[in-house]
């Protein structure tokens, strides 16, 4: 049990990380799910990635983008 709140606390430090550098600790979830959850899994791994396709690509990956291109102009 006491790896599974260092994570939590790991995961809470890094979505305060995330929404301070602009991409946003929605992209981020910690899910406590016994491996016999199978069902369970699947259903959390469903969400995650409608989640992500709702939110886009990373913000900070498209301005990199947008001033790489600046660069070779």
């Amino acid at each position: 049990m006491e790896g599974n709140l260092r994570a939590l606390k790991r995961v809470e430090y890094t979505k305060k990380l995330l929404d301070e550098i602009g991409i946003g600790s929605e992209r981020l979830e910690f899910f406590h799910i016994a491996a016999s959850e199978a069902p369970l899994i699947a259903e959390k791994a469903k969400e995650m990635t409608e989640r992500a396709q709702e939110l886009g690509p990373n913000p900070y990956r498209i301005q990199l983008q947008q001033e790489s291109e600046k660069d070779k102009e």
